[in-house]
């Protein structure tokens, strides 16, 4: 009878193995929001934005504004993954494995001064409140259509900086034009435990509050 060799957990972890899927992904959005960004700056492979929601035992895709893109399904999620650093890795749609980090829940408000302005002369203003974003990119925007304003959309994100960047981390919130939705035309950043971020554009102000 052949005797297996024993392979210590030390061993496993030393050389980077994964745990299989896991059921207890807590719940909330989790995106590849960070890790794609930052590949692609480093000059790595390009990968596709990755968003999932988990809720009460379940999963699905979502895009970066909370729209389902694809039907709810029973944990665990197929080939996810966690490394022996703790990072949930999950295959991209484009191949390579992706970081999957979860975000914390904000709630913003969005004022946006339209064409025209009311009779005496002030500016006329369409203005959303209680929209739900988290801070791994996630979106909401406010205006277009017949609202009588231009679309702006708020995009939040929680900037860690990988090594060896000296640049602390950062809660950033970008201001986009649904013309060029992958470039921000001006943001504003705070410390990454901050209760509050806004920015006063005056084409566009608003602001995003952590949820409690």
């Amino acid at each position: 009878m052949r005797i297996l060799p024993i392979v210590s957990p030390l061993l496993l972890l030393l050389c980077g193995a994964t745990s299989p899927p896991d059921a207890r992904l807590p719940d909330g959005y989790w995106t590849n929001e960070e890790d794609r960004y930052f590949t692609a700056d480093s000059g790595g492979p390009s990968l596709d934005w990755t968003g999932i929601e988990v809720s009460g035992g379940q999963w699905r895709r979502v895009d970066a504004y909370r729209a389902p893109k694809g039907e709810w399904a029973p944990l665990p999620v197929p080939r996810l993954t966690r490394d022996s650093d703790g990072r949930w890795m999950m295959p991209s749609a484009s191949g390579p494995a992706t970081e999957l980090r979860r975000g914390q829940e904000f709630t913003c408000w969005m004022a946006i001064p339209k064409f025209a302005k009311k009779p005496d002369g002030s500016d006329d203003l369409v203005f959303a409140s209680k929209m739900s974003v988290h801070d791994q990119g996630g979106r909401v925007t406010a205006g277009g259509g017949d609202s009588g304003a231009p679309e702006v959309i708020f995009r939040l994100r929680q900037v860690v900086w990988p090594a060896p960047s000296t640049n602390k981390p950062s809660l950033v919130l970008y201001v986009i034009k649904p013309d060029a939705p992958e470039k921000a035309v001006s943001y504003s950043w705070a410390d990454p435990s901050a209760k509050l971020i806004g920015i006063n554009l005056r084409w566009v102000q608003g602001s995003c509050s952590r949820a409690d």
